[in-house]
């Protein structure tokens, strides 16, 4: 309980200091601003090498997600009505999370740096209004972890 109070009120502190403010002069590709959609090779250091690992090590991604996780997922309400709730993901339940194939073009990702300590993932059919997204933090050992998943669900 106090470990899930404490990552929400750090959140909640880290997106209040990750305000707009005016860009900086000189705003490059190479050096976007902080809160715009970046590329692979714009992501900080390290985090693709464990983002790869997550993927490939099943103890690894657990040992890698604050327990319980936050996120949302979506609740068939009758046959035609769905709900967005907000929902704590269990360690003992949870199904590991596998890399997702983008070459045939079927989904796409976009990435979103809030500063140099947490990156948004947010992947989606190409076809269709749906999509998941996934929140990384850069704890202060230099570690990572997932903080919160959206579930598969209608944007």
């Amino acid at each position: 309980m106090f470990r899930t109070v404490f990552f929400s009120f750090l959140f909640s502190l880290f997106l209040l200091a990750c305000r707009r403010p005016a860009p900086p002069a000189g705003n490059t590709p190479d050096r976007p601003e902080k809160t715009a959609q970046v590329t692979e090779g714009q992501l900080p250091a390290g985090f693709l090498a464990f983002y790869r690992q997550f993927h490939a090590d099943s103890l690894y991604q657990l040992a890698h997600i604050s327990w319980p996780l936050q996120g949302i997922t979506t609740v068939e309400m009758d046959s035609i009505r769905r709900e967005k709730r907000p929902v704590s993901w269990e360690q003992k339940t949870w199904r590991m999370h596998h890399p997702v194939d983008f070459s045939s073009g079927e989904f796409k990702r976009e990435w979103q740096l809030l500063g140099e300590e947490l990156v948004v993932e947010r992947i989606s059919y190409a076809a269709a209004n749906y999509g998941l997204e996934r929140r990384f933090m850069r704890q202060s050992d230099g570690e990572w972890v997932m903080i919160y998943y959206a579930d598969m669900q209608e944007l």
